[in-house]
């Protein structure tokens, strides 16, 4: 066995690129499909030369060669477009060429058994039985009429017809059945992977929401205490107040330990990026749904400039859709189900690659009432409002925070015939890409011979929080160094203020509703592309774990503090973006 495995590792070429696991099974199985193709078709070549049959080794060793050059070109590429089509319809050409003419055994006929194997391994069990009972009805129209016609065609026997004919039923029964098990077992595991990856999300969610839920009113009280501090007490009340602001920081420590602990305890989806093909990953997912629901049907189209392959955390955006996919297939009420997939690109940054998916669902996926507004209320707001219900309704929350660790939004609009989701997810082109760390960095080296700084106390700064309590914190906490504040409720209401006015700096809330910081930030920066400027944006939020940062830097904000903080920190910050 160990000899088997190792014979088989010379099939898998290490690439520049790391690659899909579904990709190297895939072009491992069409290089060792090919070199054995090759060496049986070169071996009946050399014995019909050796036979002096020049009839049968031209044709055979002509075939070899192209197997070879197939084997030894495209098979060492693992972008290369058509290699298992090119090898598939090389050995339909040799098999038609055995079928009719026998070979110079006489027997050759008996390889058309391997057929329904190579078909249905390598495509989907539906274009391989497709194409296996194709090539036996040319089989049983070469028995009837072409080996009566075609000159020196092979005359088989009726035990031969029979023989062959029974061979051929029973290789294809056994094939398909193995790749139908083969699916069902991988689409079992692939369910309880992304059953497992959603239980541990929602530890990691409900810990989130409880440390946010602490940090805020923590962030109030200190807040509060250091301002309290600042004025003119006794003795007995700064003592009082001391031990207050000691307590409240011991409260804060436990809090950071807790979710530290839970979080090691925790195994998030990895954040490898590899280098795969993002239809092929769809086209895979969806058919393990087709193939195991003939009702539900599935439409897939990409538009033209998006490239073949891309580098991206392809297990996220599989397991994206198999929870919407089976969100849907749990819902949805009708009996014939249609769903159209459609991705497009929104943006043409060098480096990246932003696509939006939006999946339509025909059919009636019965909302409650309550989840439901009037359809004269149905503007954007609104529906963003209402999509946290849908989402909840159709089990989506883990969902739609995989989606927001990019800094996109996940949608759901909900018709009387269809129901649409809409959401984005950013990749990497395979060419050299940059993070958004560094086009920051080019900018601002760019244009720091143009920015001029500006002082605390002349800034303009753009509060935006939802929660009226934490504004007046905050406003107490700069209240002493800034003059001009003007406050936004939400991300939308920060846009109109944005577009109005010309703010310094922008304190950012992230959790929002209407529009989150992050959705508000990304809307900033592109409207920022336009008029060549840049305002910074500092995240003020109870989020505090590690990846909370990178989204928000990745959504294009320059900087993040967290709750509970002292004021200087925030002041301190305030004063760097502003010179």
């Amino acid at each position: 066995m160990k000899f088997i495995n190792k014979f088989l590792l010379l099939f898998s070429f290490d690439q520049d690129e790391k690659l899909e696991v579904e990709t190297k099974t895939t072009l491992l199985l069409t290089n060792v499909l090919n070199f054995f193709l090759f060496v049986i078709v070169f071996i009946e070549g050399i014995v019909s030369l050796l036979e002096e049959s020049l009839f049968f080794a031209g044709p055979l060793l002509f075939f070899s060669v192209l197997f070879a050059f197939n084997y030894l070109y495209m098979g060492r590429r693992p972008n290369a477009m058509y290699y298992k089509e090119i090898l598939f319809s090389f050995v339909i050409l040799t098999l038609l060429f055995f079928i009719v003419f026998g070979g110079s055994t006489g027997v050759n006929i008996f390889w058309i058994g391997i057929f329904p194997f190579i078909a249905i391994n390598l495509f989907s069990r539906k274009i391989g039985a497709i194409s296996s009972l194709a090539l036996f009805a040319f089989v049983l129209l070469d028995f009837l009429v072409l080996s009566q016609f075609v000159p020196q065609a092979q005359i088989y026997s009726l035990n031969l017809k029979i023989l062959v004919s029974v061979f051929f039923v029973f290789s294809f029964i056994i094939a398909y059945c193995l790749k139908f098990i083969f699916a069902e077992v991988m689409l079992t595991k692939e369910r309880a992977m992304i059953n497992s990856q959603n239980t541990k999300t929602s530890q990691e969610e409900q810990i989130s929401n409880l440390s946010r839920q602490i940090r805020t009113p923590l962030s109030n009280i200190t807040g509060i205490l250091d301002i309290l501090g600042k004025t003119n007490l006794t003795d007995d009340q700064r003592d009082y107040i001391n031990t207050i602001h000691a307590s409240a920081n011991n409260l804060v420590n436990v809090v950071s330990n807790m979710v530290s602990t839970q979080k090691s305890g925790l195994n998030p989806i990895q954040e490898e990026k590899i280098s795969f093909n993002l239809y092929s990953t769809l086209n895979n997912t969806i058919r393990l749904f087709s193939e195991n629901n003939s009702k539900q049907k599935f439409s897939l189209s990409f538009s033209a400039d998006i490239p073949s392959t891309m580098t991206g955390n392809a297990i996220k955006t599989k397991q994206i859709f198999l929870n919407i996919l089976n969100g849907i297939a749990k819902y949805n009420i009708s009996e014939d189900k249609q769903i159209n997939i459609e991705v497009s690109r929104s943006n043409n940054m060098p480096g990246t690659i932003e696509l939006i998916f939006k999946l339509t669902s025909y059919g009636n996926i019965p909302f409650p009432k309550e989840y439901k507004s009037d359809e004269s209320l149905y503007n954007n707001d609104v529906l963003r409002l209402n999509t946290s219900k849908h989402i909840q309704f159709l089990e989506l929350g883990l969902t739609q925070k995989l989606i927001e660790q990019d800094g996109h939004t996940f949608a759901i609009y909900p018709e009387p015939e269809k129901t649409t989701f809409e959401f984005g997810i950013t990749f990497m082109e395979n060419t050299q890409s940059y993070s958004v760390q560094n086009i920051k960095e080019k900018i601002s080296n760019t244009d720091s011979f143009f920015k001029t700084s500006v002082e605390i106390k002349d800034a303009n700064i753009l509060l935006v929080e939802d929660n009226f309590s934490n504004q007046q914190i905050i406003i107490l906490y700069i209240k002493n160094e800034v003059k001009k504040i003007e406050v936004a409720y939400n991300g939308k209401e920060a846009l109109d203020k944005f577009g109005k006015a010309k703010y310094d700096l922008i304190l950012m809330d992230v959790q929002m509703p209407i529009m989150d910081g992050l959705k508000a930030t990304q809307k900033i920066r592109e409207i920022e592309k336009s008029t060549n400027t840049h305002t910074p944006i500092i995240a003020v939020t109870a989020n505090a774990f590690p990846e909370d940062k990178e989204r928000c830097m990745a959504s294009g904000m320059d900087d993040y503090i967290s709750k509970p903080f002292q004021p200087e920190d925030l002041i301190g910050k305030i004063k760097h973006h502003l010179s």
